[in-house]
């Protein structure tokens, strides 16, 4: 039994049967694997499915299976989008799903980190953030940073700031969050989210946790 979490850049996936999980980049599933998957969520995962699951359902399933306080926040900073559920003993409360702005997600990170050449892993948080209300703004901002004598790794720093302030305002700024997603494996994020609350990674996994 194969389930899978495919995501727009990357997708997981689990070997029920071993409990082995791949991740792998979706458009490699997409093109050169022939599966079919028995349950599975994400936006290209729904053509590949006997069963679908909402992201947000499995988000909030996958959520209770790994929690087990009674009142949490969980946030997921995809690739495209970024959703959040809130529990109050245990009981959803809150849900709530941003595709508005490519600027707020894991995607427009990886583009500039290949661009400037940046290890995420190395990158040290900034005092500074950038104010992120629009893709094209906020990447000009990283552009007049530079072209103000800045290195290129403060300007990304500020710029990952700004993205960790906006993850913590869409949540409804709680006092602890539960991030979900490949930003757990960002230093820089984890540091800078943590300026605003206490942070509990997760991983990557949440939503295939939902899925079973």
């Amino acid at each position: 039994m194969l389930i899978a979490d495919c995501g727009s850049s990357w997708s997981k996936i689990k070997d029920m049967e071993t409990g082995e999980v791949a991740v792998l980049p979706t458009q490699k599933v997409l093109r050169e694997l022939d599966v079919h998957f028995d349950v599975a969520t994400g936006h290209l995962g729904k053509d590949r499915t006997g069963r679908y699951e909402n992201e947000l359902i499995a988000l909030a399933q996958g959520s209770l299976k790994l929690i087990i306080e009674n009142d949490f926040t969980v946030v997921d900073v995809g690739s495209r989008d970024t959703k959040f559920v809130r529990f109050q003993n245990r009981k959803l409360r809150k849900l709530d799903w941003n595709q508005q702005c490519g600027a707020n997600t894991g995607f427009t990170l990886e583009l500039l980190a290949h661009y400037y050449n940046i290890d995420f892993t190395n990158l040290q948080p900034a005092e500074e953030k950038f104010p992120i209300t629009c893709g094209v703004f906020a990447i000009e901002n990283i552009f007049e940073s530079i072209i103000r004598g800045n290195a290129p790794e403060i300007a990304l720093a500020a710029f990952v700031h700004g993205i960790a302030f906006n993850v913590f305002t869409f949540a409804q700024k709680p006092e602890k969050l539960h991030l979900s997603g490949g930003l757990c494996e960002n230093p820089c994020f984890l540091q800078s989210l943590a300026r605003y609350c206490e942070v509990i990674p997760l991983g990557r996994n949440v939503l295939l946790e939902g899925l079973y």
